[in-house]
């Protein structure tokens, strides 16, 4: 009875810390949509037989353009860390498979049209696409661990109670 309250705890306790890590890395400065955040978190759950759960970050570098990206005179706006920042003669495109993101021209590439399959097209658009700091390195953030950690010590002892509390009534019934 007590591992399968604990392993429910620490599965509420996941998905809780889930949600808080979200928040956190957001709240750090990483200026993204919670949902964009939550899609690169995924959770290992606990049984009665495996006491261990955890928030497991993965992902690859975000794109800028979801960072608040703004055309401004200059180039393109984004606020990843600690404020706004302006990256000269950067654009927001959005390419023929409607992908939308912050572009660079890259220097000494040419525009070369080719025939592939008997079609012409374009190849070596000489553009490359800007990214941002990945999920992962936002959860690694010392501020982001310690809140985190907080969080985790506050909340758990209150859960673990109460699925035991839970428990408890069920059996007697």
């Amino acid at each position: 009875m007590r591992d399968k309250a604990t392993s429910g705890a620490l599965n509420e306790m996941a998905e809780q810390a889930k949600v808080a890590a979200a928040r956190g890395i957001r709240d750090a400065g990483y200026k993204v949509r919670v949902r964009t955040i939550k899609a690169g978190l995924s959770i290992s759950r606990a049984s009665p037989s495996k006491l261990r759960a955890a928030v497991i970050a993965r992902g690859q570098p975000i794109p800028l353009v979801e960072f608040s990206a703004r055309d401004t005179s200059r180039g393109v706006s984004v606020s990843v860390l600690h404020g706004r920042k302006t990256i000269s003669g950067a654009f927001i495109g959005v390419m023929p498979n409607g992908h939308r993101g912050v572009f660079v021209r890259v220097e000494g590439a040419q525009h070369k049209k080719m025939k592939t399959r008997g079609k012409a097209s374009w190849h070596a658009l000489g553009i490359r696409e800007l990214f941002g700091p990945s999920v992962p390195d936002g959860l690694a953030n010392r501020e982001v661990q310690d809140a985190l950690q907080a969080f985790v010590a506050e909340k758990f002892p209150v859960l673990l109670e109460r699925h035991h509390k839970w428990l408890a009534s069920r059996r007697r019934r």
